[in-house]
């Protein structure tokens, strides 16, 4: 026969494995976010650093399917004497302050000061200038990735840039404060002695 404080115990066991599903569950996913936008920042910082890549947002769909608005793209410094028709290559147009990725279309001129044509992969004709590079070095792009330039636009932003690096450094506090709590021992309250 079984007590019905048995079955009560087992009935507050259940209910508090319940209860913590949810909270491991967001524990889990709280990681996980951290351990994402570290590796974010790791990746960024250490292919700058020992392989020369760079990241910029896309902001227009002139180079529409071949990358789109919001996406973000892979860069990477190369002598202009390499520059070949086909490349798509970052560059600040004549009379322009904005830069620009487009696709070189012809290179003439000298191998040191090359003139380039370009156009974008969605406009029907070449681009009305004529890029003339006076740089040792000009950028390619090499690879790109979806939707990252959203992040990207808002990091150039004084204000979103102050607020991302507080939300981040609040989340990282949160989760070493609640890391360093749990692996403190607990100690148990002392029974009272029974007098004889």
């Amino acid at each position: 026969m079984h007590s019905p404080n048995g079955a009560r115990h087992a009935g507050q066991r259940s209910g508090s494995a319940v209860t913590a599903v949810p909270v491991l569950a967001g524990r889990a996913i709280r990681a996980l976010v951290t351990a994402a936008i570290v590796c974010l920042i790791v990746a960024i910082g250490v292919g700058k650093l020992f392989l020369h890549v760079g990241m910029s947002p896309v902001l227009t769909g002139s180079m529409r399917p071949s990358f789109a608005p919001g996406d973000a793209v892979l860069t990477r410094p190369i002598p202009v004497s390499q520059l070949r028709a086909g490349m798509v290559v970052v560059f600040v147009p004549p009379g322009h302050a904005t830069a620009y990725a487009h696709r070189i279309v012809s290179v003439s001129g000298s191998p040191s000061h090359p003139i380039l044509t370009t156009k974008g992969d969605a406009n029907p004709a070449p681009d009305h200038w004529r890029v003339t590079l006076n740089t040792p070095t000009i950028t390619q792009v090499v690879g790109s990735v979806p939707k990252l330039g959203y992040p990207l636009t808002w990091l150039r932003e004084p204000r979103w840039r102050a607020a991302i690096i507080g939300a981040l450094g609040l989340l990282m506090t949160t989760v070493l404060t609640r890391s360093a709590l749990r692996s403190r021992p607990r100690t148990s309250p002392r029974r009272p002695a029974h007098a004889c």
